[in-house]
């Protein structure tokens, strides 16, 4: 059996719970972009700047909601990097397995940088606002992948101490030596948001790496002993959630957000921009949550739509975001949250048998085929 034959029969091996929890995210991910497109306006919790008006609670939890995806892309990233690596180490070699996740990781930078020019042809004057990179989140999730690829021999000790160390280091450089706004190109790129002639950064690398090395690490945890790994995953995720409590009544661990604990809002409102300790605590603790409900129910028909999502994850990004760009020129923007929500489902019932097509065309094409990056 050839190299590649032995590859495509590695990568067609896939673990169901975690198709599905992708699959979950990637819908919400697609709420909040539907609610963006159409209502025109974007949420921006950043670490520099006060709490948006939320207006009221159904915005504010239907943007609240959507917190878990982009961190939820990057754990699943780095369990899947870790998986990847497992299956094929009897079958290929070190390199050729570091080769193919650094080339995915370059894809995904490429892809962020084309993600937004079809969005021109409905409003070319956006020309005079395009930098010469772009790092949103799929620059974020490349640049990480390929860093995880020089990691492959550590062990999940050492990644998990790596992750948390990064987190806090970011979040500490962050809050206590880049406290003014900086133009630095390399600070938009590695540590905090920002926009010059060069970039236009909202997910900067070092935090979101951090995540992706985390979530090798809880890889290796998972293929060491999948049972005991599910069964733990609920007493974390509720350790995480007490955690978050007490650093929202010590009012730490969220940049300059003065917390409000007499206002649910104010108090459950978290720093994305870049993610904050309490931003990544609350939502690694309902990820934890939900990785174990779904394993331990991933067989419940009502589950299995989720997984045709998650097996096409990159594909299902650049379909979703077009499909309500498209949807929003024939909408004012003032219309209902309910009517938004409409829109969104309709969105996905129009997605869902694009998806599962592209899976099985996906699954036919040789390892070396672009669309496998797909």
């Amino acid at each position: 059996m050839g190299k590649f034959e032995s590859l495509q029969k590695i990568i067609q091996y896939r673990y169901r719970n975690i198709d599905i929890l992708r699959g979950l995210i990637m819908v919400l991910m697609a709420k909040g972009h539907c609610y963006s497109t159409i209502y025109q306006t974007h949420f921006t919790e950043s670490y520099d700047g006060d709490l948006p008006n939320y207006g009221s609670m159904a915005v504010f939890l239907t943007r609240w909601v959507g917190n878990i995806c982009a961190p939820g892309f990057a754990l699943l990233m780095g369990m899947s990097v870790s998986i990847f690596n497992s299956k094929s180490l009897n079958n290929i070699d070190n390199q050729s397995i570091r080769s193919i996740i650094i080339k995915r990781g370059l894809v995904l930078i490429i892809l962020q940088q084309l993600l937004n020019l079809p969005s021109l042809l409905f409003k070319t004057s956006n020309l005079d606002n395009m930098q010469v990179f772009r790092g949103g989140v799929l620059y974020a999730l490349g640049a990480a992948m390929i860093i995880l690829a020089l990691l492959l021999n550590w062990n999940k000790q050492k990644l998990l101490f790596l992750g948390l160390f990064t987190i806090v280091m970011n979040y500490l450089i962050t809050s206590y030596i880049l406290i003014h706004p900086s133009n630095n190109t390399a600070i938009h790129l590695l540590f905090t948001p920002g926009i010059n002639q060069w970039v236009s950064v909202n997910y900067p690398l070092l935090p979101w790496l951090g995540i992706a090395i985390i979530g090798m690490s809880l890889g290796r945890y998972y293929i060491d002993d999948k049972i005991k790994f599910i069964n733990q995953t609920w007493k974390v995720a509720l350790t995480l959630m007490l955690i978050f409590i007490v650093l929202r009544y010590l009012n730490w661990g969220d940049y300059n957000h003065n917390v409000d604990t007499s206002s649910l809002i104010n108090f459950l409102a978290i720093i994305k921009y870049p993610p904050s300790v309490a931003f990544i605590v609350i939502t690694f603790s309902i990820l934890g949550g939900l990785f174990w409900f779904i394993s331990k129910y991933e067989k419940i028909a009502i589950l299995q739509p989720l997984s045709v999502f998650g097996k096409v994850p990159l594909f299902f990004y650049f379909a979703h975001y077009y499909l309500y760009i498209i949807i929003s020129k024939f909408t004012n923007h003032a219309i209902s949250l309910s009517m938004m929500y409409v829109l969104w489902v309709l969105g996905l019932i129009v997605l869902y048998p694009v998806c599962k097509y592209y899976g099985q065309f996906k699954k036919q094409q040789s390892e070396n085929s672009f669309w496998r990056y797909l």
